[in-house]
């Protein structure tokens, strides 16, 4: 038998029969009656935990507990019933008469309230912290996974490199030992020898003179001389070598579950014709290229944009090494030329590509070029098409080191190569131009071999335009995709992260990409294709936009 079948009247006013709730703080039986009219008199009586009668001794009753405040710590007979704010601590009846008469004074059970708010948001946000922790540990150890795999595949890589080295120097060496002669040599001295000997014993004149002209021209010290390898070690490992091998890069690792986005910062605009290519010479100074011209821009403190003709030149890319005395590599947009561009203005031939046209170019970390070409005169090109489109790779001197034109399945790896830029690991990002209205985009690794490619989203409105990319100190890759006037953002896998509407932060036609050392995008637009951000008197003006990238 339950609580409310043994007490058979309200407990306030012992009259009615008709129990319908209980105040589990008070601990009594209430009617309706005394619920409204008597029991809202008790002290603190908004703050009582009441329940239906149906509900007693059910969980609803146990899930309520009785708030404790405790005793005053100077007068230990006195419940706390304040709460101080001046003072931050709970207080009986006899400290407010005490010391605290001024003092801002609240009932305990509302500031309890509110710090039990502020403990449940706590709750929420360290649960959420632990959540994005644990997401981030696992992220590390795979990273720490994939460290150790490059670094074991690397050492492997030096050992098979050293292994064969040796080898063919102990077959260099082997070879010279049967080619030295020595046993020919000894056999035909001993047979000389033997000649002069009979000739001795022979006692005659004719035979004695007769072998004398034979060998008295022989120089037997110079027949004895003997050209032998001998191996001499090698210095040990330079740094320069030891650092060939690589080194740890410091690096943000994030929640995936970060929200990406990108945030426009300011614009500048320019008179230039369209901002082709961008690339980044120095902190807050940059070459830029149109049509026609190639420019040096710089950004002043008080934020305001400086730009320069440096050059007429046709250029269809350009690529800038800082450890090249500020040397600009230019692949030409009609010759089958890559010029280098000195600090003095000086144009000189870097390399001359045969039948070829240079489309995209690239340095890399340790001065590789990087060249994308199509044969000339070929505008609308398929990858089954019989025509040269190929992946050069250039050392800094311009000499040819590789060609990639094939991948292992014998297929043509791109069509119209337009744009390369290189991750951490030195592998290729292609923007590859398949019509005049489609794209994608090829990941090449540094040996050659076709990693991924990505074709832009299906649930895009327009085909897949790709014009520029860069990538991210994470190695996320970034694209301008000019038809959807959006922004691809593909993690290291070729997996589409988020495709981002370039409107949606106030720019449209996003062409030409640069990622600066400080980790800020640059956009670079062409004329006509500014919205009312912009003053329509300024529309046939370009803009530089620069972007603020989070989460990437």
């Amino acid at each position: 038998m339950d609580e409310a079948q043994t007490i058979s009247s309200c407990q306030l006013c012992q009259n009615s029969g008709n129990v319908k709730w209980k105040c589990v703080s008070c601990q009594l039986m209430l009617c309706n009656t005394c619920k409204l009219n008597i029991h809202p008199k008790f002290k603190l009586a908004d703050t009582h935990f009441i329940i239906d009668v149906k509900d007693v001794g059910t969980n609803i009753e146990h899930s309520y507990k009785e708030i404790e405040y405790g005793k005053c710590n100077l007068h230990v007979t006195q419940d706390r019933c304040l709460y101080c704010r001046d003072c931050n601590s709970l207080v009986c009846l006899k400290c407010v008469s005490e010391t605290h008469q001024q003092h801002v004074l609240i009932d305990t059970d509302q500031i309890y309230t509110e710090k039990e708010s502020q403990v449940l948001n706590l709750i929420e946000l360290y649960k959420q912290k632990i959540t994005s922790i644990t997401n981030i540990n696992e992220i590390c150890q795979k990273k720490n996974e994939e460290s150790k795999e490059k670094i074991i595949k690397r050492k492997e890589d030096l050992t098979t490199l050293l292994e064969d080295h040796s080898k063919h120097m102990l077959c260099q060496l082997e070879e010279k030992c049967k080619n030295s002669n020595l046993c020919s040599k000894l056999e035909d001295f001993s047979k000389t020898l033997d000649l002069l000997l009979k000739c001795q014993q022979s006692k005659r004149a004719d035979l004695l003179l007769g072998t004398l002209d034979t060998i008295q021209d022989t120089d037997v010290q110079q027949d004895l001389e003997v050209y032998f390898p001998r191996f001499v070690m090698g210095r040990p490992l330079s740094r320069k070598m030891i650092e060939t091998f690589g080194s740890f890069q410091e690096e943000n690792v994030v929640d995936p579950n970060e929200e990406i986005e990108l945030i426009l910062k300011n614009y500048h605009v320019t008179s230039l014709t369209m901002i082709k290519r961008i690339v980044e010479i120095s902190d807050e100074k940059f070459y830029v290229i149109d049509e026609s011209s190639l420019y040096h821009f710089e950004l002043k403190k008080e934020e305001k944009l400086h730009i320069k003709k440096i050059v007429d030149i046709k250029a269809f890319d350009i690529s800038f090494d800082l450890t090249k005395s500020n040397e600009i590599l230019i692949a030409m947009q009609q010759e089958g030329k890559i010029m280098i561009l000195k600090p003095s203005l000086k144009i000189k031939l870097f390399h001359s590509f045969s039948g070829l046209l240079p489309r995209a170019i690239h340095i890399t970390k340790d001065d590789k070029v990087i060249v994308g070409v199509r044969e000339e005169g070929e505008r609308e090109l398929s990858p089954s098409e019989a025509c040269r489109r190929q992946i050069i790779i250039l050392d800094k001197n311009g000499l040819e080191e590789n060609v990639f034109e094939y991948d292992k399945d014998g297929k043509r790896i791109v069509s119209m190569p337009m744009r390369i830029k290189t991750n951490a690991d030195e592998d290729m990002l292609i923007i590859d131009r398949i019509s005049k209205l489609e794209g994608r985009i090829i990941f090449l690794t540094k040996n050659g071999n076709v990693s991924w490619v990505y074709n832009g989203d299906k649930a895009a409105l327009n085909l897949f335009k790709p014009w520029d990319l860069v990538v991210t100190a994470r190695d996320n890759v970034i694209i301008s995709d000019i038809a959807n006037q959006s922004f691809h953002i593909l993690n290291s896998h070729g997996q589409l992260l988020k495709m981002h509407k370039s409107v949606d932060i106030g720019l449209s036609f996003p062409i030409s990409l640069l990622m600066t050392q400080g980790g800020e995008l640059f956009v670079g637009t062409p004329t006509n294709s500014m919205d009312d951000i912009v003053d329509k008197r300024n529309n046939k003006s370009t803009h530089i936009f620069r972007v603020t990238v989070k989460g990437i």
